[in-house]
């Protein structure tokens, strides 16, 4: 009768019997992990977070366009690691790398730069805004002038066809008075709602980034396969060996 094999079960304890071997080289592995985590440099991060006020320059407000802009100013260590992002009324700016010093120069001489081009784009804005102002206020009062005058007309003229007249441009002019005291009004409370844009202080946060619960776990995932795979070849080269020396 032939003898019936199992050789999964076989597979199974041949493994079992060298089970040392493959814990011993996933703690081996789970060392090397954690200590190659120590290697890494410690990454110093600066960031820096600026209120953009009422500005709407898509240059100045969308993050690609930030990054694209302000990288340049950076050393090629640092180009890479600049991000930027956008909140409401607000762009966070940060950079990284190994040299702390380095990096809050860098990221505060970004910060301002990026800043002053807000000042300056909300300089234009605010004097856009108050010359209209301006020019609205100056309509306002022609116009009341104009009113008092034909008000004047009115109460002089005895003219049948020139009183007619003198109303309906009256009129008119009242008309005209009410939409501009409107946007006058409007202008002047979009003009009180403009901030100018500030910078807060740069601050940097230290971070050994070495992730060393996460290498260990991942090289012991690592060494315990690795080992199995090379038990399951092990004990594959020993049933081959010999069933080659029963045939002979």
């Amino acid at each position: 009768m032939e003898k019936i094999k199992y050789p999964v079960y076989d597979y199974i304890k041949f493994i079992w019997k060298k089970k040392l071997l493959l814990i011993g080289f996933t703690i081996l592995c789970m060392v090397i992990g954690a200590a190659l985590s120590y290697t890494k440099p410690t990454v110093y991060t600066s960031t820096a977070i600026v209120f953009t006020g009422n500005g709407n320059n898509d240059e100045l407000s969308k993050p690609d366009l930030i990054t694209g802009r302000y990288k340049e100013e950076l050393p090629d260590e640092l180009k890479s690691s600049l991000n930027v992002k956008a909140d409401p009324f607000q762009i966070t700016l940060s950079l990284s790398g190994t040299n702390k010093e380095a990096v809050e120069s860098n990221m505060n001489k970004v910060a301002e730069q990026y800043t002053n081009d807000l000042i300056e784009d909300f300089d234009e804005l605010h004097d856009a805004m108050a010359n209209y102002r301006n020019a609205l206020e100056k309509k306002v009062k022609n116009t009341e002038e104009s009113i008092t005058q034909y008000e004047q007309l009115i109460q002089d003229t005895s003219n049948d066809s020139k009183l007619i007249s003198y109303s309906e441009i009256l009129i008119n002019k009242m008309d005209i008075a009410d939409k501009y005291r409107a946007d006058f009004h409007e202008a002047e409370y979009d003009l009180a709602l403009l901030e100018e844009p500030k910078k807060s202080d740069v601050k940097t946060i230290q971070s050994s980034n070495n992730n060393l619960l996460k290498n260990t776990l991942l090289a012991g995932a690592f060494g315990f396969q690795l080992m199995l795979v090379l038990l399951v070849l092990w004990k594959y080269i020993i049933n081959a060996r010999r069933s080659l020396s029963q045939r002979q």
